[in-house]
């Protein structure tokens, strides 16, 4: 069956860690959209974060796009789709993170971020951080009081290491593990509503769209993209190291050194 819509993560897929696009990828997306392809940007990151991605790519004038791990989903300037953190789970995750030692908690809204730091992190290495996910309109709460309860998109923890993060997964309150929490990068966990993934962003934006999961090509690299690879026909992870998550059964992996040009090893080689 011919693909129609090509989905594709940003970070690590589409892009390094210097936030480039390299010249095979642009190339890849470039030919399916001259072929009429639809193409959604699906990541966790926040609108502001996928625009110069976007300008680069060329994605206008539809400009699709699944943000927040899926908790919002557009078309232009068309909000389609929206699923906010309940008040008392948002309260609940904000308490927790604000214990946590060497953690940023960002706190994300549609239309800003709020960050707060405890006295155990290195503000240097946290603006370091905004400025790879292009995070721009950004506002430090002084006290964790002080951060919104209402409106929450996401909730990203950005640690140390993947071991701090595993450690905070594996020592998540009960009480909020109905929530969605996995990892984007191996160092930042990311917590949405507990029906708030990146496979469900896709199959809604599909729906709307009239577009079956056999017609899309869903291409990622990590943890929050399994979701989305398990609901199209067509998936590829873009491998990075010998570590592959577990992965469902029709999800094929790039050969070893195409981490830089993944999405275009799969765009290519489903549009051949």
């Amino acid at each position: 069956m011919m693909i129609k819509l090509i989905a594709l993560d940003v970070d690590g897929t589409l892009v390094d860690a210097n936030n480039m696009v390299s010249p095979a990828n642009k190339m890849a997306v470039k030919k399916a959209i001259s072929r009429g392809i639809k193409v959604v940007l699906a990541t966790g990151r926040h609108r502001d974060g996928v625009k110069k991605v976007m300008e680069v790519l060329g994605l206008y004038p539809e400009n699709l796009l699944i943000a927040n791990n899926g908790a919002l989903i557009y078309s232009g300037n068309q909000l389609l789709w929206k699923d906010f953190l309940a008040p008392d789970d948002a309260d609940g995750v904000i308490k927790f993170s604000a214990q946590l030692s060497g953690v940023v908690a960002t706190i994300f809204q549609p239309d800003i971020i709020y960050y707060y730091l405890n006295s155990s992190v290195d503000r240097e290495y946290v603006m370091r951080q905004f400025n790879v996910f292009d995070m721009i309109r950004v506002k430090e709460a002084k006290k964790p009081e002080d951060i919104p309860r209402e409106q929450l998109t996401k909730v990203m923890l950005i640690t140390g290491s993947a071991d701090r993060a595993r450690e905070i997964l594996d020592m998540w309150p009960r009480h909020l593990s109905h929530l969605n929490c996995s990892r984007s990068y191996p160092y930042i966990c990311e917590i949405n509503s507990g029906r708030c993934d990146k496979g469900r962003g896709l199959k809604i934006l599909c729906e709307k769209l009239g577009i079956s999961p056999e017609e899309v090509l869903a291409v990622g690299d990590g943890e929050t993209d399994i979701p989305m690879l398990a609901f199209a026909g067509h998936s590829v992870f873009v491998r990075h190291s010998e570590y592959l998550p577990k992965l469902p059964p029709h999800v094929e992996v790039t050969p070893q050194g195409f981490y830089n040009r993944g999405a275009a090893w799969a765009i290519d080689k489903y549009l051949n």
